[in-house]
């Protein structure tokens, strides 16, 4: 007679946890990169990254008042939100672990700035894994849209460049 033994069910995330991160870095790098083609469209400087003019660009989106404008504002400053995210995580050292129901748990671990630096480990869940993806993912391919209709609409460009 057999005995029939459990067998831990292999847990199918779609994508390994360096490829998640990986994913994750490379659409906050793609809405960087569309926001400073914009940068560089309506004359502003990128000599300290594509992101030193971001201010003076959701100033100008917030006062044209043309939709299109306003869609690519509420887009960034959604993807901004995420960015202490993104810091986080491109800084990290990742370990897999598994929660006492066996399923996966990825934990980011940084190295001190400084002695007074308090930068918190942090534990993420295959939800919030997911969750955080298809938000960068939204938003970076959103924001490159936006940045496109805009780049191709030489009214709203002259405009943005007066403002």
């Amino acid at each position: 007679m057999s005995e029939v033994l459990p067998v831990e069910k292999p847990i199918d995330t779609g994508v390994t946890p360096h490829g998640w991160l990986g994913l994750v870095l490379d659409h906050f790098a793609r809405g960087e990169q569309a926001i400073g083609q914009l940068s560089l469209a309506l004359g502003l400087p990128i000599s300290n990254g594509s992101l030193s003019s971001l201010n003076e660009i959701l100033n100008r989106l917030q006062a044209s008042g043309d939709r299109k404008a306003k869609a690519l504002e509420k887009r960034i400053t959604r993807w901004s939100a995420n960015r202490p995210k993104r810091h986080l995580l491109a800084h990290a050292t990742i370990f897999v672990l598994k929660d006492s129901e066996g399923q996966q748990v990825l934990v980011t671990r940084h190295l001190p700035r400084d002695a007074n630096d308090v930068t918190p480990d942090r534990m993420w869940t295959l939800d919030e894994r997911a969750e955080l993806f298809r938000q960068v993912n939204n938003d970076s391919r959103s924001i490159c849209d936006h940045v496109q209709n805009i780049l191709a609409d030489p009214v709203l460009l002259n405009q943005l460049r007066k403002s």
